[in-house]
């Protein structure tokens, strides 16, 4: 879930001078030539300018190769936990995002993607995104990207772009009234003050654990999260007598964080759509898991099945706070399904979202036959 490293001065070094020369991309593409250093380099060293959060987040998912008409390569590619040479996921939503606006015209904008995970892709071989362009409308474009390794597909999303036009009806439902984000603690200030405390519970300590030790740090560097409510997050809260199924409180399915970039990360609308995806798949699985967690509950596995975003305006921005509320509305047969919301500060509903994660429990050991 993190940027690596910075590389050495002499860096630039790694990539060739006509990789930083404006070109014509394929289709008219004229979204492509307002930022010409966004989507064709012709490599990428695989450590990211990191310390530099913008030039790193367009190594994270601007800087695609273009292979060839339709196909682009990624060799820039985050781990989503520390202990496995797993992709983050949020990462190749972004990177296919990315892939797919590259072969729309100029004044399309994408308003929806639905992705799929078929398998678990290596941070340690590149990702080729194969852009199938299925149609080419006035009001919409759609295209299929197929994410590949090694020849075998572990992603696919659909995704469709809609030409701004004027309102024709306008309405949303207002934004949850929670505390602002200056009034609340960064979450990793608040893991290295409570951790401290002798007294935490035992599925607090081991969230805490957790993360410290799976999530890179980089990834704090970049984004700062503040969750609204520390002590639900943290699972300090005790039950109340309004409880939902299995005795869980009524809201323990329900989180609120906000996030932000934290450095300004310049203008590009497809840099904040991008990164907004990123973060979008960060705290969904976690929400459904946390209620289940606090009474002892450790899984076998937990992953993102399935992913999608209705993008409702891509006028916002990612350095600046933006709310994400999550909720775990079922879970049954080993899938739970999560819904998000994702609102600027002044109250706009930018992204909705929903996911399918599996969550498997550890297999129960058989019974030892009497002897």
């Amino acid at each position: 879930m993190s940027l690596s490293t910075s590389p050495p001065p002499d860096a630039q070094s790694h990539t060739s001078q006509h990789a930083l020369m404006p070109r014509r991309m394929e289709g008219t593409e004229q979204n492509s030539l307002q930022y010409p250093m966004l989507l064709n380099v012709t490599h990428i060293d695989m450590t990211s300018r990191a310390d530099h959060i913008q030039a790193g987040l367009v190594d994270t998912f601007l800087n695609l190769e273009r292979v060839d008409k339709n196909l682009y390569l990624a060799r820039h590619l985050l781990k989503g936990r520390n202990s496995i040479p797993v992709v983050y996921g949020g990462q190749v939503i972004g990177q296919a995002l990315s892939a797919a606006t590259a072969t729309v015209d100029f004044g399309f904008v994408p308003n929806s993607l639905h992705s799929y995970f078929v398998q678990s892709g290596n941070v340690n071989r590149p990702i080729l995104y194969q852009v199938d362009r299925i149609r080419d409308g006035k009001s919409f474009c759609t295209r299929l990207v197929k994410a590949v390794q090694d020849g075998e597909a572990i992603f696919t999303v659909q995704i469709s772009f809609h030409r701004s036009e004027p309102d024709s009806i306008v309405h949303q439902l207002p934004m949850p009234e929670v505390p602002a984000p200056d009034s609340l603690e960064d979450l990793s200030d608040t893991f290295d003050r409570i951790k401290k405390n002798p007294n935490l519970p035992p599925a607090a300590l081991a969230m805490i654990a957790f993360k410290q030790k799976e999530i890179p740090p980089a990834f704090f560097r970049i984004f700062s999260f503040r969750p609204v409510d520390i002590d639900s997050y943290l699972c300090l809260k005790k039950d109340d007598v309004h409880s939902a199924g299995h005795g869980h409180p009524t809201d323990a399915y329900r989180s609120y964080v906000w996030i932000k970039a934290n450095e300004r990360v310049g203008d590009d609308p497809r840099l904040h759509l991008a990164a907004a995806a990123y973060i979008s798949d960060a705290t969904m699985i976690e929400t459904a898991l946390r209620p289940h967690s606090k009474r002892g509950f450790i899984p076998s596995m937990a992953l993102t099945l399935d992913h999608s975003i209705w993008m409702h305006t891509d006028n916002f921005r990612v350095d600046d706070w933006l709310l994400y509320e999550n909720h775990s509305t079922v879970a049954s047969g080993g899938r739970s399904l999560i819904e998000g919301k994702l609102w600027t500060r002044d109250g706009r509903l930018v992204f909705s979202t929903t996911q399918e994660a599996l969550i498997r429990a550890h297999k129960k050991s058989p019974p030892t036959p009497a002897k």
